[in-house]
């Protein structure tokens, strides 16, 4: 009987731990929802203020687990979800300076199955995410800083078909290359 007890325990131990963390993501939405989270400061203290006293490594997880980003807006930024509609951009831009101006590409260079895209400062982490969301046959994975992304190539992927895959995320980069 008390193994049956211990066991009990545990099951609605878990179970408790689940729901709040449900219910903790739930609010998490609704912050982000609002377009008030501008950092993650903000974000805990809001959270707080719900009855979630979490830490910095579990606001982080959990923006993770909802697929939050940061982004840039005129008043500075802010976090939004997938469903925004400036999650994804559709870069449109009618000239040559104004898809430059726009993406932030500068150049590409190559070693081995590396890639290092160079872009205007700051552009990298949006660039690079945009890269990863559509996730290219050819590419395994980025890393970005402030304006620089490496790009992990799958063995055997030429530069070529490396270009082309990319001209998915930045279509005009084959006539900026040739």
């Amino acid at each position: 009987m008390q193994l049956f007890l211990y066991f009990c325990r545990i099951i609605i131990n878990k179970y408790t731990i689940m729901k709040e963390r449900y219910d903790r993501l739930d609010t998490l939405r609704i912050i982000l929802s609002r377009g008030e989270a501008g950092s993650q400061e903000s974000i805990l203290r809001q959270l707080s203020r719900h009855g979630f006293d979490v830490t910095q490594a579990t606001l982080s997880r959990d923006l993770r687990k909802l697929k939050a980003v940061k982004i840039s807006v005129p008043e500075g930024f802010r976090y939004i979800l997938p469903e925004h509609p400036g999650y994804r951009r559709n870069i449109t831009p009618s000239t040559m300076a104004g898809f430059l101006h726009s993406t932030g590409f500068e150049s590409l260079d190559f070693s081995g199955n590396l890639a290092v895209l160079h872009t205007r400062p700051g552009y990298a982490g949006g660039l690079a995410s945009d890269i990863d969301a559509h996730r290219l046959p050819t590419v395994i994975g980025t890393v970005a800083g402030d304006d620089t992304i490496l790009i992990v190539m799958h063995e055997g992927t030429t530069r070529q078909m490396f270009i082309d895959s990319l001209a998915e995320v930045i279509p005009a980069i084959k006539s900026i290359l040739l």
